[in-house]
């Protein structure tokens, strides 16, 4: 049989087939249907007691050569008693497992398998710096084609290196995600489908590979905070009022640009957040609202046209929340900027992150005294250890009494009435007055001195 004689072969009229044998490999078949031409094998295959047809490809799509190839390796396995289509599959699994052991692969799952940890509240976070520095970072591509097992530290230390030469505070979150990766990787159940047995950066510390967090220890001064608020307060709905409510309410930029009317109970003065994942469960997120945060936010509802949505922040319609801060916050930025000039020409307006407001109320609340763990309460910072475990009472009163001190001084550091959040007015004078006071005082102990 050649190519001219299977091309020569008359379909069938009758929806009946028929089948011409090649000459060459004497159980290899071209089947003739009404339609279509078929390279079959006959062949009595493992675990079958009589003789079968097994389809090896389509006549055109399929060379001749190609299925007598085909055919005479099929003739062999079938002689060592090895079915065809099962080595078809188990090399198929094989084949997959290998794609599934290689890095980018591994990375892959790791982000799909993250939404489910114990820990979400950064996944978002979390994912997206795993696809900067890694999956889509072009100094990484030939690493990422190693298989998992196959990753030296060097591999990853040129990794991290790259990235740091661009941004330490990138390449650091990138040794954490590094670190969770191969925990993940080399967990029980895990280790052995993606081939590794050891994890190369165990016992590795951000600091091994040069790389460090400049923590931010950045706190709005008094006069920067006056030029916040006055700055918040010419810009329009909806990132004025956010802004102003994002320093009252002491929480994160995020959380508060998703608030919802719905959200609110203005009879027991609480915004019913969304739930926050604590230790795996769902833990209801209660927030006390103070009268002054109360009124700001009446304010914004009463401003609000008939009809509007749920969303308290929003720029279309309440229909879905604020986002992309990056604009608005530099709007923010540059009219602060222009009202500190117009309050002391000779201060300096500081570059400053939205997240600072949280170390301004925290710092705050430690200068009126509120005690840590009331504070740390404000801050949505959970209980350690037993305590956490243990204690479940949220501080509610507590909380709205320290947050209610804490805008009123708040208020009075903006209109200027105080100088700071903490009460210490000393009695200085010039270096002659100390110099007199030293003197009286040495000479009212001489006069004791000679009166004894």
């Amino acid at each position: 049989m050649d190519k001219e004689r299977i091309e020569r072969l008359k379909p069938t009229t009758s929806g009946r087939r028929y089948d011409i044998h090649d000459g060459e490999v004497a159980n290899l078949v071209v089947r003739v249907g009404t339609r279509t031409k078929v390279f079959v094998l006959m062949a009595r295959f493992p675990g079958d007691a009589r003789t079968t047809r097994r389809k090896i490809g389509m006549v055109g799509p399929m060379s001749l050569e190609k299925a007598r190839e085909i055919a005479l390796d099929w003739n062999e396995k079938i002689k060592q008693g090895i079915d065809p289509a099962e080595e078809k599959k188990r090399t198929g699994r094989e084949k997959r497992l290998q794609e599934r052991r290689v890095f980018r692969s591994a990375l892959v799952d790791f982000i799909a398998w993250l939404p489910d940890r114990r820990y979400t509240r950064h996944v978002t976070g979390d994912i997206a710096v795993i696809r900067r520095t890694l999956l889509d970072n072009p100094e990484a591509a030939e690493i990422l084609k190693k298989a998992v097992a196959d990753v030296t530290r060097d591999d990853l230390g040129e990794i991290v290196d790259g990235v740091n030469s661009r941004s330490m505070s990138q390449a650091y979150l990138l040794c954490d995600q590094l670190q969770a990766f191969f925990r993940w990787v080399s967990a029980p159940r895990r280790s052995g489908p993606y081939g590794i047995l050891v994890n190369p950066i165990d016992g590795l510390t951000a600091g091994d590979f040069d790389v460090w967090k400049n923590a931010r220890l950045h706190v709005l001064e008094p006069w920067e905070l006056r030029a916040y608020w006055q700055a918040a307060e010419e810009m329009p709905y909806p990132y004025g009022p956010y802004f102003k409510v994002l320093l009252l309410i002491v929480e994160r930029k995020s959380a508060v640009a998703g608030m919802r009317w719905s959200e609110l109970d203005p009879a027991k003065m609480l915004w019913r957040a969304p739930p926050v994942k604590v230790k795996g469960k769902l833990v209801e997120h209660l927030v006390p609202l103070s009268d002054q945060l109360m009124e700001l936010l009446a304010d914004i509802r009463r401003s609000l046209p008939t009809g509007h949505g749920d969303y308290v922040f929003s720029s279309s319609h309440g229909q879905s929340p604020i986002n992309g801060f990056g604009a608005a916050t530099n709007a923010l930025r540059a009219r602060a900027e222009a009202a500190l000039r117009e309050i002391d020409p000779t201060k300096v307006m500081r570059h400053f992150v939205l997240h600072d407001g949280r170390r301004v109320d925290r710092t705050a609340l430690s200068a009126l005294d509120v005690p840590s763990d009331v504070a740390e309460g404000i801050l949505n910072h959970s209980k350690k250890g037993m305590e956490g475990l243990y204690d479940q009472f949220r501080q509610i009163p507590q909380r709205r009494k320290a947050m209610a001190k804490l805008h009123d001084r708040l208020g009075e550091v903006v209109d200027g009435s105080k100088g700071d959040f903490w009460d210490d007015e000393p009695a200085g004078g010039s270096w002659e007055d100390f110099h007199r006071a030293a003197a009286a005082k040495e000479a009212e102990r001489t006069t004791r001195g000679r009166r004894r």
